[in-house]
């Protein structure tokens, strides 16, 4: 989302230099448009950390990530219980709901599936990123 709004913040002056050397408004607005339109096609990228929270989607090219909330399950084989995080996958295919656990502390992904394209959704801590923040995740495509 950053990257989305630093490409704004350029075309923002861009917008200002045009208007201070009084070039086309049309030239001008399809800037504002281009700007606009980078920001709902491009989404966030790939293999990037990525903010996210509850119930607001993160767009990415070809699918949407949503948070829907942590849950807590014991089981007799493990009393302590695990932590999941549920997340629903939003893509013109359809939806599917994936969750995320470290289980009993093998910190690794979760894989999913999109319009045949294999991902892997990290929290917690990225093979090829490090640590991530509370409300950091990082989606990646799988070779």
């Amino acid at each position: 989302m950053w990257l989305v709004m630093d490409r704004c913040k350029i075309h923002a002056v861009l917008l200002h230099y045009r208007m201070r050397h009084n070039m086309r408004s049309h030239t001008v607005g399809g800037l504002f448009f281009a700007c606009l339109l980078a920001a709902v096609v491009h989404g966030a990228d790939l293999g990037a950390k990525v903010a996210y929270k509850k119930d607001a989607p993160v767009p990415f090219a070809n699918f949407t990530v949503t948070f829907i909330g942590e849950r807590r399950v014991s089981t007799t084989k493990f009393p302590p219980g695990m932590t999941f995080y549920d997340f629903r996958i939003t893509s013109a295919v359809g939806n599917q709901t994936i969750s995320w656990s470290s289980g009993t502390g093998d910190i690794g992904p979760t894989i999913f599936r999109v319009d045949g394209e294999q991902f892997s959704l990290e929290l917690k801590r990225s093979d090829k990123l490090g640590w991530l923040k509370e409300n950091e995740l990082v989606v990646s495509r799988v070779p």
